[in-house]
């Protein structure tokens, strides 16, 4: 991802080739800015390892042949200086801030993002850690992008010893080519063939392909390369723009969900990088514009850049700045690009150039210091942070003082003699306050009424990422992958403390609803298909239908709807969704206090273009269209359930006008 330092006499320095890895930050940035411009501008990503893998090539095999050998303490010497510091500071910046930036579960994870970050392991981690709901759905960790730094330097470990070793064996530019080629295909075949969109995503093995083809291109064409460089522009160089436009419309066009992602071609997109690779340093159109001043500077920082943008991303959002989207990421943009140019000048230069840590053993002994001292600081202070998950609800908006609608229904009943023969109807216009409970689609659904709300509707959001609604120890996903959810927040003890406060108790269960689980203490898991599993939820809404009788409140249960299905990652599936489905429905059929909300009929196919949008990973609404969605739809349907369900309960006895409770009997369908 970053440019070789090391410059030596048969190498040349390209300024095309600052300019393509300019571009492929900027894929990058404008992919993680979640505006949906470049859906697929992760593939930035492969075109730094394709570059990377061609750049250190050509250095190793200039190398050995004009040395006979190549001085492996040396090389990685140089890459620890030129990777290892601005990393390290990044990680360690992410670990101090994120013990108040973060939640507390947000902080358990970038606990061991950071340490595996900085033992360049991460990729694996998020291989084998799965990216569980409670994982996925956080905030996003802060350095979650380091994965594809662990794969590069797990690469410039492999790569340098392989080609010492076959040089020692008497193969020389073309035999080690070849050798490469061969590994492509070997990579490209594990591709094909594995089940698991994580291991071909951020497995080593996996993504080896890309950058090793760009080390066969450096072996088998590399002098042919450097001579281009100084010949004329040809007639058809032209056309060398085709694959640089090749690789933006597929940043433009492709998804992180695109079958073909998937299918090994990320093999045939790094043959695109390397066409783009030689028209960079071939005269012509594609030089003249990847040799632009400004996407040059951008190169150059690339790499810093790329370490920095994501952190700036995930803590500088909009809950933090009441921006829109666009006018946001351009904050975020100057943010970054100013903490790059501090780390560039302050950083990664002076170590670099040797002006300090001058001597190898005491820079040596400064990166074991500093990797030690991550490791004991993410322990010691993210482990603090993460002992105590907070659940605390927060109330979102409060309404102006004023008579709520139940005690103005309760206050017009004195005028009613005779309560049988005179249904109670409400003024549907009062206000509204509700307590929102669930899991992280609750939260998100809260936010949504929240930030809708016209100063009549009040919302106290007690939703918790990755909680059910049930009081268990543990869940578990299809993929068998166990999650301690001791955290979540007993959900009857949030109804009792806050009846009091609210006209009425919304359930949102999403994903975290349909999973096996596991109650403390037993070793037995229910399964979501089981009868259990429908009497465990019965038994809860009849305990908070307990809890709110003495208040007459109704409970309004929101429909979930279908998400985007990813067996790999989301571990949810349609079966589990009519199940809980199920449930909602024999809610609303069987208690006249009890209402479902609907609203999947507003949502686009969440595997559409459109849906994307509407819920870019898959579950929960997209910021500006949540607003709207809430104001147009979730609002009124809300407000006609909860006045419908009042006139309900009304006019059957269900809610007695005297005591002002409900009749949990008289509540039942008969």
């Amino acid at each position: 991802m970053t440019e070789e330092t090391q410059q030596r006499a048969s190498l040349a320095h390209h300024r095309g080739l600052d300019g393509l890895r300019g571009v492929a930050v900027i894929l990058v940035i404008i992919y993680h800015s979640g505006l949906n411009w470049l859906p697929g501008g992760f593939l930035g990503v492969s075109v730094f390892f394709t570059l990377s893998g061609f750049l250190i090539t050509s250095l190793l095999i200039n190398e050995c042949e004009n040395t006979g050998r190549i001085n492996l303490k040396a090389f990685w010497g140089r890459r620890l200086r030129r990777l290892a510091p601005a990393s390290l500071v990044v990680i360690a910046g992410v670990v101090g801030l994120a013990s108040w930036l973060s939640t507390s579960v947000e902080a358990s994870r970038i606990k061991g993002d950071a340490i595996s970050a900085a033992l360049y392991f991460s990729n694996w981690r998020f291989i084998y850690s799965g990216h569980s709901y409670g994982e996925l759905f956080a905030s996003p960790s802060p350095l979650q992008h380091l994965w594809s730094l662990s794969i590069e330097e797990q690469l410039y470990v492999v790569v340098p010893l392989l080609i010492a070793g076959l040089f020692a064996l008497g193969l020389r530019r073309r035999g080690i080519g070849l050798v490469m080629l061969v590994a492509v295909a070997g990579s490209t075949i594990v591709t094909v063939f594995a089940n698991s969109h994580e291991q071909i995503y951020y497995g080593t093995h996996a993504r080896a392909a890309e950058l090793l083809l760009g080390s066969g291109l450096a072996c088998l064409f590399g002098r042919r390369i450097e001579r281009l460089a100084v010949q004329k522009a040809k007639p058809w160089s032209t056309l060398n723009i085709v694959p640089l436009v090749g690789v933006i419309a597929l940043a433009r066009f492709s998804s992180v969900d695109s079958s073909w992602v998937y299918s090994g071609a990320l093999t045939l997109f790094a043959g695109l990088s390397v066409v783009c690779l030689i028209a960079a340093v071939q005269a012509g159109l594609v030089k003249s514009f990847l040799s632009l001043p400004l996407l040059v500077r951008v190169g150059e920082v690339s790499y810093g850049l790329y370490l920095i943008h994501w952190p700036v991303i995930v803590w500088l959002n909009s809950d933090r700045l009441d921006l829109r989207p666009t006018a946001l990421f351009v904050v975020q943009v100057v943010v970054t690009v100013l903490l790059t140019v501090l780390s560039y000048w302050l950083i990664e230069q002076p170590i670099r150039q040797r002006k300090v840590l001058l001597s190898a053993p005491w820079a040596l002994s400064t990166f074991v210091a500093t990797l030690v001292g991550i490791v004991v600081l993410a322990s010691a202070i993210l482990a603090s942070a993460s002992s105590e998950v907070d659940t605390t609800p927060e109330v979102l908006v409060t309404i102006a003082p004023t008579t709520s609608v139940i005690e103005s229904l309760s206050a017009s009943s004195t005028t009613i003699v005779d309560h049988a023969a005179v249904p109670i109807r409400v003024d549907r216009t009062g206000p509204l306050s509700v307590l929102v409970i669930g899991d992280s689609t609750a939260e998100n659904i809260a936010t949504a009424l929240a930030q809708a709300s016209d100063g009549s509707l009040g919302v106290i959001s007690g939703g918790v990422l990755g909680c059910p609604l049930l009081k268990v120890a543990h869940v578990r996903d299809r993929k068998d992958s166990q999650q301690d959810v001791s955290y979540c927040p007993n959900n009857e003890r949030l109804v009792h403390d806050h009846a009091s406060k609210v006209d009425a108790i919304v359930i949102v269960a999403g994903v975290a609803n349909q999973w096996a689980y596991q109650y403390a203490g037993s070793d037995v898991w229910v399964e979501p298909d089981s009868d259990q599993y429908k009497a465990d939820l019965d038994k809860f809404l009849e305990d908070i239908e307990a809890i709110v009788a003495p208040r007459g409140l109704p409970v309004l249960v929101f429909e979930t709807p279908p998400v985007r299905d990813n067996p790999e990652i989301l571990g949810d599936d349609i079966a589990a969704l009519v199940r809980w489905a199920g449930v909602i429905n024999e809610w609303d059929s069987n208690w006249h206090s009890v209402k479902m909300v609907p609203y999947a009929d507003t949502l686009s196919d969440p595997n559409s273009d459109e849906g994307k949008a509407e819920r870019p990973d898959g579950v929960h609404l997209a910021e500006d269209f949540r607003r709207e969605l809430a104001r147009v739809i979730l609002i009124p349907r809300l407000r006609d359930k909860y006045f419908d369900t009042l006139d309900e309960m009304n006019q059957n006895g269900c809610r007695s006008v005297d005591t002002k409770s409900l009749d949990i009997e008289l509540c039942r369908v008969a």
